[in-house]
């Protein structure tokens, strides 16, 4: 039996009345039935709550309960913007399903506003006339990132050529955001990003292929032109 187990019997047995005293209380009672009277009162228990073995022991456990409870991390805290790249080329690692599939630009985007993105986020004048590839929402350590994929050039078949993917996020879910104006550009496994803020909304492109061609398209489609600020094909993608 354990510590526990016993200290809450000990406790339990403690509190049984002695036969003497239940019978002088159950006589007390009929003769005051006899005589009319109120009913009898039970004695009350003596003694301090907080210093019985098995009470102090539930108290300790709520306490540590409680303590648990305010260690936990708080669902407001921000999430780095350095881990967004690491985690597009995780999501894009195996094929991932877009739910959303439309050659309409505004259709994409009143998807992920429905779905909770930037309120004031708008397509790039010079990505809306390209076909579709879908878009969803991504997970970035508990922050969501809303995806649009386009193909990069215009041809006649809709699944041919290579993908450009832009995600927006809300400012307030991250920490060291790109500046506004000017992308920012980084490789990291193969794949190359450029990234922006404009107001509240944080703007990535994302494509799995070289940073020149990237930074090519990033000038095709009007975007101020940028300087390369990091570089790292190496990184692994949980960083």
């Amino acid at each position: 039996m354990s510590d526990l187990r016993q200290q809450l019997q000990k406790h339990y047995e403690a509190q049984a009345l002695p036969v003497a005293k239940v019978e002088a209380i159950l006589a007390a009672g009929r003769l005051t039935r006899e005589l009319g009277g109120s009913a009898a009162v039970l004695p009350k228990r003596s003694g301090t709550w907080w210093w019985r073995p098995s009470l102090r022991i539930a108290a300790g456990v709520l306490i540590c309960l409680g303590l648990t409870f305010l260690w936990q991390p708080t669902s407001g805290k921000k999430v780095s913007y350095a881990s967004v790249a690491p985690r597009v080329v995780e999501f894009f690692g195996t094929p991932p399903e877009l739910p959303k599939r439309s050659q309409n630009p505004e259709e994409l985007r009143a998807w992920l506003l429905a779905q909770g993105a930037p309120a004031d986020f708008q397509i790039p004048a010079k990505l809306r006339p390209l076909k579709s590839f879908g878009c969803q929402v991504v997970d970035v350590h508990g922050r969501p990132a809303y995806l649009t994929c386009f193909w990069s050039e215009k041809k006649p078949g809709v699944d041919e050529g290579s993908l450009v993917h832009l995600l927006v996020a809300k400012r307030s879910d991250f920490r060291d955001v790109p500046p506004s104006g000017s992308p920012q550009f980084r490789e990291l496994n193969g794949w190359s990003f450029a990234a922006w803020s404009e107001g509240d909304v944080i703007y990535t492109m994302a494509a799995n292929a070289p940073l020149a061609q990237l930074q090519k398209f990033v000038a095709k489609v009007g975007l101020p032109p940028a300087s390369i600020v990091a570089r790292s094909t190496t990184q692994p993608i949980n960083s």
